[in-house]
């Protein structure tokens, strides 16, 4: 599982009715107490702008928040490439980073921006071994609702929204999925 730290995991079309439908989870970490992602693929109504301005500070980027998940929704997080830093940042892997200081709006404000980002509020959780069962398809999960995993880049993380996000994703797990079979 440790492995699957900044890949992506994508809610199988078979997923319905719920939060997860059609969702793009970047996973952030893995450890003994359980693990934690962000969901890439679910915009809100908040523009940047609007949100910087409700936090007092003025802020004239173009773009929306993000909805990173079901869990502390109250809570702030900078997804970012790995070329800008603050003073909790958190390196992913190779290529990814996560923020939430305060100090994030304040800084894109200053002009110190990384060259890809997106913010998000909430974010997703999941206790000790949750995770490797709904994976695994473990009861009490379904095997046919598993997510389904693959390599995160830049691209599929900071190129895509919405559905095509998605979309995309699908198709690089099958492909991975394909290349594992034939290899």
């Amino acid at each position: 599982m440790k492995h699957l730290v900044g890949n992506l995991l994508i809610a199988p079309p078979s997923v319905k009715g719920n939060f997860f439908q059609k969702t793009v989870v970047l996973l952030t970490e893995h450890h003994n107490s359980g693990s934690v992602g962000l969901v890439l693929n679910k915009p809100s109504q908040v523009t940047i702008k609007d949100f910087a301005k409700q936090n007092n500070v003025m802020l004239d980027l173009p773009g929306v928040v993000h909805i990173g998940g079901p869990v502390n929704v109250k809570a702030l997080t900078m997804l970012h490439s790995n070329d800008w830093v603050c003073d909790n940042t958190m390196v992913v892997n190779e290529h990814f980073s996560i923020s939430s200081s305060q100090e994030i709006l304040t800084k894109m404000a200053m002009g110190y921006l990384p060259s890809q980002w997106r913010i998000f509020v909430g974010l997703c959780g999941w206790t000790k071994g949750q995770l490797a069962n709904e994976i695994e398809g473990r009861p009490p999960y379904d095997r046919n609702q598993s997510w389904l995993t693959a390599t995160a880049n830049a691209n599929i993380v900071f190129g895509f929204q919405n559905q095509t996000q998605w979309t995309e994703s699908i198709e690089l797990a099958g492909s991975e999925f394909a290349q594992k079979m034939l290899a």
